[in-house]
């Protein structure tokens, strides 16, 4: 088989009925219904597939034959969608489930579209079963569905249409075909108004909270936002503790930039359910959308931690974090020897090369350059910041040490183990902060030793298309992270007691000023997050420590305090004016250089 049909699926089908037809021939049955598998998972419409269907009904029997496709686990989409086929013969409520089964598994496959669904009779079916059907198709297709998807799934909304006709009384029918309906929007103009009258005429037969949702949602997909909520504000009005209904309306009002109205709504909802867990997830979201405040999210933690939820996955607060920095992803750097090395081309850096610095920055941004590009010979302008080169504190536990200019560092490399155990753990962003801290466990395992050795020294990354240092100080955050899970630092202690590792943290966030300083700052941030009893502790800490960087900018360039600033709006409970303080100076625009010197200059050997 050439590389061209490799690619081809309806080669592959075609080599994979081939074969069957030979272990048929040879009464192989067993054998010849694998292949027959092989071939429908990779061209479910072939008319080959189901005419070696049919070869095999008529040599093993209509119950014979379905036993070849056993269903096991993990189950073969292949094997699920033949038996699916041959159930469908006789029972084709049932293969329409299994064929609904694979729709979810992957909905790219037009798994459903074969001919004894087209000529399915929806008059011999329940019309609460279709319905059912229906929304089991749903979640897998997308709201709305992605064109291809809407092809290859088009048999649904066709199926939908028929049963709709059929069954003319069937609220629950009608409203299940309007969520269905919607979802298809790529095939044709007027799909939408065709599920808007299912809706409709769904919410007409039975007006009760699912018609209603069903109804509304289709009318909220066809830009007739305020009937659709409208309907909601009815159905609610008659089914008062129906209070989900009101997350629905939050979120919609809030997408249309109406947070006031979505947030009274959702406040309504929580007085009559105070905890009712999908309006507190909402309310905690939309509100932090509106202010930025973090204690939305950080009440939201500690409202998870008192109400677990195991039915379904709530997703606010990772919405909330996405994408912000030391919520949802690492801070990137901000040091100008690392925007030097972002112009280098990463297949030039074996070159030579002077640059020139007009002031020291930390060492971790330092020996990333020097790391990258080591033939290149950097000059620092000026002279040593005395509190730049020197621990915030006299005392604690010692990262780096400087001659002059140049930093060392003070711990020795960690072990092969504990660089490996770190690559498996890192990633530059995570869902919310308790998410990264969960994360991080199996560092936990690894002793301080070797943790705070990790920090210095940082492996390389692997992922091109990272920016230059986010890969490095993911792991110092991570690293960081780790070391409030550390098991030697827990040992006698009372479980989730982190006393001993924010010892530690604190005495890295008083070190020398580096970006470890920012990873420290980080995990303390964390550990209050999840602690509420650790909260004044962290707030003080990381207030202290923000604004000594502030006190030091008015004398020098600080290219950490930006995320220190950012940290401490981060930190639960962070006083008033510590707030105000970090919120005007991410606000102020760059300034120049207290002591402008040369720019940096970059020549090639």
């Amino acid at each position: 088989m050439t590389d061209e049909q490799r690619d081809d699926p309806i080669a592959q089908a075609h080599g994979e009925l081939s074969l069957a037809r030979i272990a048929l021939a040879d009464g192989d049955l067993e054998h010849a219904a694998g292949h027959v598998a092989g071939a429908v998972a990779w061209a479910p419409r072939l008319p080959e597939v189901h005419e070696l269907l049919a070869a095999l009904v008529a040599r093993a029997g209509d119950e014979g034959a379905i036993a070849l496709f056993p269903i096991e686990q993990p189950a073969f989409i292949g094997s699920v969608v033949a038996r699916a086929h041959l159930q469908g013969r006789h029972d084709p409520l049932g293969g329409l489930r299994m064929l609904a089964q694979a729709t979810r598994f992957d909905p790219a496959q037009p798994w459903a579209d074969v001919s004894w669904v087209r000529a399915l009779e929806p008059r011999r079916l329940d019309p609460d079963d279709l319905a059912r059907l229906f929304v089991a198709v749903m979640p897998g297709l997308g709201d709305p569905a992605e064109p291809a998807v809407a092809r290859a799934n088009e048999v649904y909304l066709d199926l939908a249409r028929r049963a709709c006709a059929a069954h003319p009384a069937s609220a629950l029918l009608h409203g299940a075909a309007a969520g269905l309906g919607r979802r298809f929007t790529a095939l044709a103009p007027g799909v939408l108004a065709e599920a808007v009258r299912w809706g409709a005429h769904g919410h007409r037969l039975r007006p009760d909270k699912l018609t209603a949702v069903w109804y509304a949602y289709a009318l909220k997909a066809d830009g007739r936002f305020e009937q659709a909520i409208q309907v909601m504000r009815q159905a609610w009005q008659q089914q008062p503790d129906e209070v989900d209904l009101c997350a629905d309306m939050a979120n919609w009002l809030a997408e249309a930039g109406r947070l006031d109205e979505a947030l009274d709504l959702l406040d309504s909802a929580i007085r009559r359910v105070p905890d009712y867990d999908c309006a507190v997830h909402t309310a905690a979201r939309l509100r932090f959308q509106r202010d930025g405040d973090v204690r939305h999210l950080v009440a939201l933690v500690d409202f998870m931690r008192e109400h677990p939820v195991t039915s379904h996955e709530h997703t606010d607060l990772d919405g909330a974090c996405r994408g912000r920095p030391w919520l949802g992803r690492v801070a990137g750097p901000t040091e100008s020897v690392v925007n030097l090395l972002r112009q280098i081309p990463r297949d030039q850096r074996d070159m030579g090369g002077v640059a020139t610095l007009t002031a020291l920055e930390v060492p971790s941004a330092l020996r990333l350059v020097h790391r990258d590009v080591p033939g290149l010979s950097l000059t620092i302008e000026g002279a040593p910041p005395p509190d730049m080169v020197a621990p915030q504190r006299p005392f604690g536990r010692v990262l780096w040490t400087y001659a002059g200019m140049s930093a060392a560092p003070a711990v020795p490399p960690p072990t092969p183990r504990a660089v490996d155990l770190l690559r498996g753990v890192v990633r530059p962003d995570w869902p919310n902060p308790v998410a990264a801290y969960d994360h991080a466990l199996p560092l936990g395992q690894l002793p301080a030793a070797e943790l705070v050795a990790l920090l210095v020294h940082p492996p390389a990354g692997t992922d091109p298309g990272l920016p230059d240092g986010v890969w490095e100080r993911a792991c110092q955050a991570y690293t960081c992270l780790g070391l409030l899970h550390c098991e030697e630092l827990r040992a006698g202690t009372e479980p989730g007691d982190t006393a001993r590792s924010r010892r530690l943290l604190t005495e890295i966030v008083f070190g020398v000023e580096d970006w470890t300083t920012e990873a420290a700052v980080f995990a303390l941030v964390v550990a209050a997050w999840l602690d509420p009893a650790c909260r004044a502790e962290v707030r003080a800490t990381v207030a202290e420590r923000f604004l000594d960087a502030v006190q030091q900018a008015r004398t020098r360039g600080v290219t950490i305090a930006e995320s220190l600033a950012v940290l401490a709006l981060r930190t639960p409970e962070m006083a008033p004016a510590v707030t105000s303080v970090a919120r005007d100076l991410l606000s102020t625009p760059e300034q120049p250089p207290v002591h402008p010197g040369k720019k940096r200059r970059w020549f090639r050997r």
